[in-house]
C-alpha cells in the first residue's frame, strides 16, 4: 500500500500584503517572529487582539522584501482582513485577496516528497516554502507523519498534481480522517477549537506559534504576563468516548450527581473513531486535576489528556 494520503481543501483565507512597510507592519501584528526577513520563508503563527485573545491563525509566506502571502485554512478572510486594516495607520501596506492559489492539497506520508520532486519542486525545509510551475509548497502541521501543503494556482496545475498523486497510488482521505490525525498530533484548529475567547497559553502555543523573544506585537503584554507570572485556568484537552460523537458545541460536566451544576468546559470538535469518538474540549484545569469523572450529554468520557504535551 502506498504511503501517501491526500486531502483536498480550499483555504478560507489567502491574502496578499504588499508595500514598503509590509514587513514591519506584519511583524508588529503577528504572534511569531518573521525575522530574518527573506524570500522563501514560511512562518506559522496567530493574530491576537489587544487582550491577547486569538482572532485567527495563518501561515505567512514571504515572496520578496515587500511582498507576503497570508494563508489560513479555517480563519475567515473578510474578518482577518478587517482585523489587520483596523491597525493600519500611516503604513504603506495594501492587503488584498489573492485571485489565485485557491485550491489546495495536504500530502501525508513519506511519498509526499516524491510528489513534490515529480512536480519540479524542491522539498521545503522547516520554516521555508518552495515554488514550482503553478504550485506553492510548505511543510504541514497535521500529522505525526511527514506532511506538506500544496497550493495550486489554476485548474491545470491542480490536474497535473492529481495525475502525479494518482500515479504514486495516493489515497484520498476524508475530513474525519485528517481531523483524527491532527488531534492525535496535538495541534489545535483555529478558530474552531481556539478562538476569540481564548488565550494562546491555554493551548500551550507559547514558544511554538507565539514568540516571547521577538519584541512587541499586538497582545504580547498579556501573553508574556501570563507566561511569566501567571497560570492559565483552562486548557485544551483530547477527549475520547464511546458511542456516536456528540452534537457540537457540547457542555462538559462532572459526572457525579453531587457535582452537577455549572459546566466545567466545552467540547468544540469531535470525529468518529474505532469504537467511539474523539474530540477537543476547553476544560477548567481544576476539574481535570481533581481527577473528576467527566461527561458529555450525560455519557461518561473515557479518557482525558492534554491536546499538546506542553509548550514546545
Amino acid at each position: 500500500m502506498s504511503d501517501l494520503y491526500v486531502y483536498a481543501y480550499k483555504p478560507a483565507t489567502h491574502l496578499c500584503a504588499e508595500g514598503e512597510d509590509a514587513a514591519d507592519f506584519l511583524q508588529s501584528q503577528f504572534s511569531n517572529d518573521l525575522r530574518a526577513f527573506g524570500a522563501g520563508r514560511c512562518t506559522y503563527g496567530l493574530w491576537l487582539d489587544a487582550k491577547g485573545k486569538v482572532q485567527a491563525d495563518a501561515q505567512i509566506l514571504q515572496e520578496g522584501a515587500e511582498s507576503f502571502r497570508i494563508i489560513s485554512e479555517d480563519s475567515g478572510e473578510d474578518a482577518l482582513r478587517a482585523h489587520l486594516e483596523r491597525h493600519l495607520v500611516a503604513d504603506d501596506v495594501a492587503i488584498e485577496p489573492s485571485a489565485s492559489y485557491r485550491e489546495a492539497f495536504a500530502l501525508i506520508g513519506e511519498q509526499g516528497s516524491t510528489v513534490l520532486e515529480a512536480l519540479g519542486i524542491t522539498v521545503p525545509e522547516p520554516g521555508q516554502y518552495s515554488r514550482g510551475e503553478g504550485v506553492l509548497a510548505f511543510p504541514g502541521r497535521r500529522s505525526r507523519q511527514v506532511s506538506y501543503e500544496l497550493l495550486l494556482e489554476s485548474a491545470s496545475a491542480s490536474g497535473e498534481a492529481l495525475r502525479v498523486m494518482e500515479s504514486l497510488g495516493g489515497q484520498s482521505v476524508s475530513a474525519d480522517w485528517i481531523e483524527q490525525a491532527r488531534m492525535s498530533f496535538g495541534n489545535p484548529r483555529v478558530p474552531i477549537e481556539l478562538g476569540p475567547e481564548d488565550l494562546p497559553g491555554e493551548a500551550s502555543l507559547v514558544g511554538h506559534a507565539v514568540s516571547l523573544h521577538k519584541g512587541c506585537f499586538l497582545g504580547q503584554e498579556v501573553v508574556a504576563r501570563m507566561h511569566n507570572v501567571g497560570r492559565p485556568r483552562r486548557g485544551l484537552f483530547l477527549l475520547r468516548g464511546d458511542g456516536s460523537a456528540p452534537g457540537l458545541p457540547a457542555e462538559v460536566h462532572r459526572a457525579m450527581p453531587e457535582a452537577a451544576g455549572r459546566p466545567v468546559g466545552q467540547l468544540r470538535s469531535a470525529v468518529p473513531v474505532e469504537n467511539g469518538w474523539q474530540g477537543v474540549a476547553m476544560l477548567k484545569l481544576q476539574a481535570v486535576e481533581a481527577a473528576s469523572v467527566l461527561s458529555v450529554c450525560e455519557h461518561p468520557i473515557l479518557s482525558v489528556e492534554p491536546l499538546r504535551g506542553g509548550e514546545a
